[in-house]
């Protein structure tokens, strides 16, 4: 069993799927597992938070109690209707998983397993089971992220005219999320004529390394190093660097401190448990890390990035 590319499965899951009660999807790309999982959870009818039809189980939970996945693909849903499963699984899981779902009841539920990767050996050993699907989610090319991007607009029903997909794309920066907001953007815009000019998407389109460059400066002042981390591995997708993000997060440093010493009432965001005082301080610390990516241009992205790195260091809220 050859694995599907994922843009192949994205094309049509319907016709994929057909009598199929496993998907499986392994690889390291995060946003086109979310976008497959998506698209299969809409072609069952599913809503994103249907506790009775959409059932998640994490690698723990299987380890934990090996008799769960079982009682979950012996269920009926309880207001009718196919059952989405999704497991959070381990390599070493896979197999284990399959086998739970061939002694499973035939019923109506689809069972997909997200793994990270699965070596030469495990991928063999899926071919004896006849009833799953294993789909590629690895690195895209430069034409997958393309086809992506049209096919958005498609479903959207909007066509583009010549050059406006080769203007946006590099903006994007192979951002699904970031494509999906734009293309419904520029979609609102196609009004009767249903097609979208160059100009509209000179005019609309969001650069989003810059959008990247804010999201980090927040999260750098949040002392969320969770979501600064992803950011950062985000922003190097874009062609974009670390020093711009250090530049927002100068600026954004500005303006807390413009607020705090105003007094400026604010709920939630960035900053929230620093003093005036603290906020001044990394305001400096972060204009003179500007100033020494600016003199050292060759290890700049480094320094910005170890720069941003501590500032989400020094700001996690303190634990009591």
């Amino acid at each position: 069993m050859k694995p599907l590319a994922a843009r192949d499965f994205e094309k049509s899951p319907g016709n994929l799927i057909g009598d199929a009660k496993v998907v499986i999807l392994y690889g390291d790309n995060i946003q086109v597992k979310r976008d497959i999982f998506r698209s299969i959870r809409r072609f069952l009818g599913i809503e994103s938070e249907d506790p009775f039809r959409l059932i998640s189980l994490s690698s723990e939970a299987i380890d934990a109690d090996r008799a769960r996945l079982a009682d979950e693909l012996g269920a009926i849903s309880m207001f009718g209707g196919s059952r989405l499963i999704h497991v959070d699984s381990l390599a070493r899981q896979v197999l284990e998983i399959l086998d739970l779902a061939a002694a499973a009841p035939a019923g109506e539920w689809l069972l997909v397993v997200d793994v990270d990767d699965l070596d030469a050996n495990r991928l063999a050993g899926l071919k004896a089971y006849k009833q799953a699907i294993v789909v590629a989610c690895g690195l895209e090319g430069a034409g997958d992220f393309h086809a992506f991007v049209k096919a958005e607009f498609q479903r959207a029903g909007a066509d583009v005219d010549d050059g406006v997909l080769e203007f946006l794309i590099p903006l994007l920066g192979e951002d699904r999320a970031a494509a999906r907001g734009e293309v419904e953007k520029l979609s609102l815009l196609a009004g009767n004529s249903g097609t979208i000019t160059i100009e509209q998407a000179a005019r609309v389109a969001a650069d989003s390394s810059s959008v990247l460059s804010d999201e980090i400066a927040v999260a750098a002042f949040s002392g969320n190093l969770t979501a600064l981390c992803a950011a950062l591995d985000r922003l190097q997708s874009t062609g974009s660097d670390a020093p711009a993000a250090l530049g927002a997060a100068s600026r954004l440093a500005l303006n807390l401190y413009r607020g705090k010493i105003n007094q400026w009432s604010s709920r939630g965001g960035p900053g929230q448990n620093l003093s005036p005082a603290d906020v001044r301080r990394l305001a400096l610390i972060v204009q003179n890390a500007v100033l020494q990516t600016r003199s050292d241009s060759a290890n700049g992205p480094l320094l910005a990035e170890r720069a941003l790195v501590s500032l989400g260091v020094s700001t996690r809220p303190k634990r009591r």
